[in-house]
């Protein structure tokens, strides 16, 4: 269900989106990860275009651990195919974590005249727990393939 709202969201944003990056008249702010986007110029809508592409590929993520659940209700577990979704949604957790901190930073850095690194430990959003989310995964794509070459040595010897 989660996902199937994430997606209506997703959709809804890329309609919204040529409406706020080419519409000179478009005054609506936005809020993204607390900070206030208010400002209409292009730094601002490129910030905002930025954080867009990282909320996608977070959502892509969801999407690939979606399959790999799938693959495990199969009963596929040990399978290259989750080794390599483990893998990107590692990959894909820690690159949206990425760009949308350093996009916020910039903008605060450049529009604002200060920059601050916030670090929000007891936040589900905080950026230290989503880099540690997709290490986690990534460790977890290892484990994953050390025990398939495991399997397929033991399948060999028998």
């Amino acid at each position: 269900m989660v996902w199937f709202f994430s997606l209506v969201g997703a959709i809804g944003v890329l309609i919204f989106l040529p409406f706020y990056l080419f519409e000179s008249e478009f005054d609506i702010p936005i809020k993204i990860k607390g900070q206030v986007i208010a400002t209409n110029d292009s730094l601002s809508k490129i910030i905002v275009f930025v954080n867009i592409v990282s909320g996608l590929l977070f959502l892509y993520s969801i999407y690939s651990l979606r399959k790999a659940v799938s693959l495990f209700q199969k009963g596929e577990i040990f399978n290259e195919e989750i080794v390599r979704l483990f893998n990107l949604i590692g990959q894909l957790v820690i690159a949206s974590s990425l760009i949308s901190n350093v996009s916020l930073f910039i903008y605060k850095f450049v529009l604002k005249d200060h920059a601050d690194l916030t670090l929000d430990l007891g936040s589900y959003d905080s950026f230290l727990i989503s880099i540690s989310l997709g290490l986690f995964f990534i460790v977890i794509s290892a484990v994953f393939k050390i025990a398939t070459r495991m399997k397929e040595e033991n399948e060999l010897t028998i």
